[in-house]
């Protein structure tokens, strides 16, 4: 709703005379176009501007596809505080709450006020090599992997006490919001979204005589940060995925993993959509 306010204070107190904007991306398959047109209609029938890149000053953004497609149109317009929704023309859409057949009645109760704001949290994380250190955030998840077939083996620790040396195919690193995708699939738990925390879940972990790494997914606060180290002359290169986006790095000292002040806002037109989803896209 705060957008929404915005706008009216921008109508009424600075006397501007302009259409409220709403900001929608679509992937390129031929129900996502056919969804995006139907969209773009109602809205400007209403009185919208649409645009099809992001725009600062619009009050909403849409993201028509599935999971990827919404994990694209965050992260293309870099988490702003513009708050996302998603139509879904995937096989999953997990973040996509509105079907093809619900667009008019969800644009009917947007316009009417009929929804919640969900602030998401996100995971940030500080990847150092010999020669750069930078910053990444993810909505869904991490994963760190050796970028052959080769066993990866990597130092854990939380709050700088050192907690394994895991060695296996790899790490994901997961928000609650994605505990039901790659995480899931690994045999991690499932969290609800707005829980505080994040989770390590193991790939392909090995138990030998040398080796004694955790099997389970490991629940972490969201107070604690978690250090991932490789082990010296092991790893010249390792792949890292954030939301999917994969690139290979050289001589990385450490990945440093916590909460990031940035959150996602989320439109949420039914309290029970979690559940609602849960059931419909796994059961």
């Amino acid at each position: 709703m705060f957008n929404v306010l915005k706008y009216f204070y921008r109508l009424i107190v600075k006397g501007e005379v302009m259409k409220r904007l709403i900001n929608i991306f679509f992937n390129d398959n031929i129900k996502s176009l056919e969804a995006f047109i139907k969209t773009k209609e109602l809205f400007e029938k209403r009185g919208f501007e649409v645009s099809e890149t992001f725009k600062e000053k619009a009050e909403l953004s849409i993201c028509i596809g599935g999971d990827g497609a919404f994990l694209r149109g965050v992260h293309n317009s870099d988490f702003p505080k513009v708050p996302f929704v998603g139509i879904n023309t995937g096989t999953l859409g997990f973040f996509q709450e509105i079907s093809f057949d619900k667009i008019e009645k969800f644009i009917d109760d947007y316009i009417d006020g009929k929804y919640i704001v969900e602030k998401i949290r996100l995971l940030e994380c500080t990847l150092k090599t010999n020669d750069i250190i930078f910053s990444n955030k993810c909505l869904n998840d991490f994963v760190i992997k050796s970028n052959s077939s080769e066993i990866i083996h990597l130092d854990v620790y939380i709050d700088d006490n050192h907690l394994e040396t895991f060695a296996g195919d790899g790490l994901i690193i997961s928000t609650p919001s994605g505990s039901t995708a790659y995480n899931m699939s690994a045999g991690g738990s499932i969290m609800y979204p707005t829980l505080r925390g994040f989770q390590l879940t193991p790939l392909a972990p090995i138990f030998s005589k040398v080796y004694r790494t955790i099997s389970n997914s490991l629940v972490i606060p969201d107070t604690s940060t978690l250090k991932i180290v490789p082990l010296e002359n092991q790893h010249k290169k390792i792949s890292f995925v954030a939301d999917g986006i994969e690139k290979d790095y050289t001589d990385v000292s450490y990945f440093e993993f916590k909460k990031s002040r940035f959150k996602l806002y989320k439109l949420v037109f039914n309290e029970n959509w979690y559940w609602i989803n849960m059931k419909d896209k796994f059961l």
